[in-house]
Order: C-alpha cells, then sequence, then structure tokens
C-alpha cells in the first residue's frame, strides 16, 4: 500500500508512445491529405499563342450606284456577285412619272468592274482608303458611330436618284482602322497579322493615331465578309507565336533563378527543371519534360516525394 500523500509517477513511456502514434498518425493523414488534393495535366505539343479581341472599322474601294428613274429595282443576281464594267447589274420597272410614252425596263450598268451589293450603309462615300489617310479620324470615325443600326437597305421601289447598290472593287486591298488599347505600341511601316472570319491576314501599319488611339492599316487583298460588315471585332495577333511542349501556365513553380514543374513518375511526385521558352496567361511552352508527361498545375511546397493517390 502506498504510503499517504505520495503521489504516482507518471509513466513517461507511456505517455511518449502516445505522443508518437498520435504524431505518425497526424502525419499519415497529412500527407494523405495533401497528396489527393492536385490537379494532374499531360504534357502536349502545340503553340502558344498571343492574340486579344479588337474592334475594326473596314474601308473598300466602292462606287454608289443611283436610279436614273423611279421604279421597281429588280436586281441581276444574288448579293456579292462579281460583274465586268459595263455588264447590267439591276433593271428597273419605271413608275410614278409620266414621260409622256411608255418606257420599257431600265438597266443599270456597273461602272467599274467588281462585286455588286443591293444594300448601302451611306458610308461609302465617306469610310475610304484616302479618307482614313488624309482627313481627322476623330471626326471620321464619329460619322460610324451617328449609323450604327441605320443601314439603308433598298426596297423594291426607288426614287430617281436614289442609291440602287454599289459596286466594290475586289481587286483592290482593304483597309481598315483598328482602335487599341493606351499600352499597345505599333509603329508606322509595321506588319500586323489579324484574323478575320477565321482566316489570318497581314496588313501594314499606314497611319498611326492618337485620338482615337488606334493604327489604319491596308492589306494586301480584299477581305471578304467587310463590305457586309463594316464595323467588326477581330483577332489581333500581337506576338508570334511559339510551338513546343505545352502546360498550364500555373504548373511552373520558382525557387530563386530555377524554374521547374511537379511530375509524377513511378508513382510518386517529383521536381524536374525546364526552360521556358514562352507563356500567355495560360499556358506555358517550355523544354524538359517529353510529351505526355504529366504535371501537376496546381504545385505547392511539400509535395516531391509524396505518392499520387488519385487525381482531381
Amino acid at each position: 500500500m502506498m504510503p499517504k500523500g505520495q503521489r504516482r509517477k507518471p509513466n513517461y513511456l507511456l505517455i511518449l508512445s502516445i505522443m508518437i502514434v498520435t504524431g505518425v498518425a497526424l502525419w499519415s493523414l497529412f500527407t494523405n491529405w495533401q497528396s489527393g488534393q492536385y490537379t494532374l495535366t499531360t504534357a502536349r505539343q502545340g503553340w502558344v499563342t498571343h492574340q486579344k479581341e479588337v474592334k475594326a472599322v473596314f474601308a473598300n474601294t466602292e462606287i454608289v450606284l443611283t436610279a436614273p428613274v423611279e421604279g421597281k429595282v429588280t436586281p441581276v443576281q444574288a448579293e456579292g456577285k462579281r460583274f465586268k464594267k459595263g455588264e447590267t447589274v439591276a433593271r428597273i420597272i419605271p413608275s410614278g412619272v409620266d414621260y409622256g410614252q411608255s418606257i420599257g425596263e431600265v438597266s443599270v450598268a456597273a461602272p467599274i468592274s467588281g462585286l455588286f451589293y443591293c444594300n448601302t450603309d451611306r458610308l461609302e462615300q465617306v469610310i475610304t482608303p484616302e479618307n482614313f489617310m488624309n482627313l481627322d479620324l476623330n471626326a471620321l470615325l464619329s460619322q460610324v458611330q451617328n449609323q450604327k443600326g441605320s443601314a439603308a437597305e433598298n426596297s423594291d421601289a426607288v426614287s430617281r436618284l436614289s442609291p440602287v447598290g454599289k459596286m466594290v472593287n475586289n481587286l483592290y486591298p482593304s483597309w481598315m482602322f483598328v482602335y487599341l488599347e493606351e499600352k499597345d505600341k505599333v509603329t508606322k511601316g509595321e506588319t500586323l497579322k489579324f484574323v478575320i472570319s477565321g482566316e489570318e491576314y497581314a496588313g501594314t501599319v499606314m497611319k498611326v493615331s492618337g485620338q482615337p488611339k488606334g493604327a489604319v492599316v491596308r492589306f494586301t487583298q480584299y477581305i471578304n465578309g467587310t463590305t457586309e460588315t463594316r464595323v467588326q471585332n477581330v483577332t489581333w495577333n500581337y506576338k508570334p507565336a511559339s510551338k513546343g511542349i505545352l502546360i498550364p501556365l500555373t504548373a511552373l513553380c520558382t525557387f530563386g533563378e530555377e524554374r521547374g514543374v511537379y511530375v509524377g513518375d513511378d508513382g510518386l511526385i517529383r521536381f524536374v527543371h525546364v526552360k521556358v521558352l514562352d507563356n500567355n496567361d495560360s499556358l506555358a511552352c517550355i523544354e524538359g519534360i517529353p510529351e505526355g508527361v504529366e504535371v501537376i498545375s496546381n504545385p505547392r511546397k511539400g509535395i516531391e516525394g509524396l505518392a499520387i493517390k488519385n487525381k482531381i
């Protein structure tokens, strides 16, 4: 029997054993949680592009055709068909005025070779390549804003000298004014590339504007669709694309001057040094790992050497 007033000594060995077991259990739970909270992405071959959407106003070489008499207009062919100079693009059946004698069908001939369009937007003689170069762009382009949503489509019946359509010389190159941001830097004579209606076109900067901020660009050819839609959003390839192994930009890790990625290797996570060739806001083009390797796109410290449990 223990003497009165004497306390039992704590069992330090038991306490230490409990602490060790608890620590191991907590560490196991922690490592399992860490190794399970990542996303694996397969590295692949591809292109890193540098693009942005910009607003553009197009100008082509256009001539408006007017009706010699009042009457009903009938186009000869569908919208956008090409005619030679002197060919009939539309016919008018006179009406509304007594000419003293019966007048038969009146033909409207093409003054130049080109594409015929029935619809006009009243900007054919305003937004021209010449005006882009010679007039104040701020005042000129404000007229486009004023005309927004008010394109004048020809009805069947037209009055004398009113527009019946226009001819577009598609052998002459298209021009455009492209709106840019303050941070965008372009210079006169520079070649820019744009994707318009799914096709890439190259154009030369002919004039740089401060107000509004932008540039006048002359292309090497007529661009389909710019007559029907004078104002549209286009894609500017503002920097050459790079080809190589692509990974998510978030997969890159930086330690001092070293950069690398965490990859899955035989069921374990390991760190691999890579060289970054190029990147945009979402992808990086790198050297240092082959195509098909799985990289961790949401890495964090302390995961090297952990087992790969599952993918997210």
